[in-house]
């Protein structure tokens, strides 16, 4: 009696976690950097309230997945290392078996991006430009247009910070800009699976 009741209260906190972590949006971060030729993406994720989160970084130095569990690194992969495996085992792609399909898969990629539009939400978008053309007038024009860009953005999402800055005296384009996004996983999971029933046939 006792081991179905343990056995209930494990089952019974399983469903609430997956509940919860269906209800609960995703908190999603990008950073992407670039100085000179040196460039980075980051990509940070957190789930039931940061309770469990995940980082992507892609630089020239390193391509690293990491997963924490309450501030505990559960998994640490490098991502490089795992990518060359997996095209040594992977079987050749059929080529004619995608063409054939293009439409099909171009329907469902459609469907599936239109989804993740409605469900994504902006919650912060900040940083800062620097940019600079080879023509000192082409660079003024370029700057206003991306001010522009500010401001439409910011009329939308007031929480924008985002700093322009020009470079006339030589050609360059430097960035450091994040990007907060909020995901609720239970508006994503019918449109993801009928995205693979569709697809499942090509692959």
């Amino acid at each position: 009696m006792d081991m179905i009741l343990i056995l209930l209260i494990v089952l019974a906190i399983i469903v609430v976690l997956i509940v919860a972590a269906l209800l609960i949006p995703v908190d999603i971060s990008l950073r992407l950097f670039k100085e000179g030729p040196l460039a980075q993406v980051r990509m940070s994720f957190g789930f039931l309230m940061g309770t469990a989160s995940g980082r992507m970084d892609f630089s020239h130095e390193k391509q690293e997945f990491q997963l924490r569990v309450m501030g505990v690194t559960l998994l640490r992969r490098d991502l490089e290392g795992r990518k060359e495996e997996e095209e040594e085992q992977k079987k050749p792609t059929d080529w004619k078996r995608i063409v054939g399909n293009a439409n099909e898969l171009y329907d469902a990629g459609k469907e599936l991006a239109g989804a993740l539009t409605k469900c994504l939400s902006i919650k912060r978008l900040g940083g800062k430009v620097k940019v600079g053309l080879s023509d000192p007038s082409q660079t003024g024009m370029l700057i206003g247009f991306l001010y522009a860009g500010s401001g439409i953005a910011k009329a939308f999402l007031p929480e924008t910070q985002l700093e322009i800055e020009p470079s006339f005296e030589e050609e360059q384009m430097d960035a450091d800009i994040g990007i907060g996004l909020s995901l609720p996983l239970f508006k994503i999971v019918i449109p993801v699976i009928r995205f693979f029933r569709r697809t499942k046939k090509v692959f």
